[in-house]
């Protein structure tokens, strides 16, 4: 019931996102949730989800406040992102079959530092 609502919001698409990397899995999930916020939150605004019995659930009542939480859910997704994107990236140069130079991927990760603090605004914590 709950994933062909999601899914007819979503157009059919997963949110679940198996990676190429068991590594990556989790943050290409986040990524596809950030992606589809919006689809998320027409799903639990749409009358299918108030006439649902899944609605009063503690498990849909806890989906609901996730999904509302705007000040709190939200902001860690996407600041997990702009952290972890950078590494996806050189970590899927990592697990490919091609063999890298060690110059090559030590000049990766100072790109991807560089590109982390960038995307926090070269703020350093």
């Amino acid at each position: 019931m709950l994933i062909s609502l999601l899914k007819e919001f979503t157009k059919d698409r997963d949110l679940v996102r198996p990676g190429a990397t068991r590594f990556a899995t989790s943050y290409l999930t986040l990524a596809c949730l950030n992606e589809h916020k919006a689809a998320l939150m027409a799903t639990i605004s749409s009358s299918k989800w108030k006439s649902s019995k899944f609605v009063t659930t503690k498990e849909g009542r806890r989906f609901e406040a996730i999904v509302l939480d705007s000040r709190g859910f939200w902001p860690y997704v996407t600041s997990c992102l702009r952290a972890a994107a950078p590494l996806i990236k050189v970590l899927r140069l990592v697990d490919s079959n091609e063999p890298l130079a060690m110059g090559f991927l030590y000049e990766a990760m100072d790109r991807v530092k560089e590109k982390i603090i960038s995307n926090f605004n070269n703020v350093q914590r």
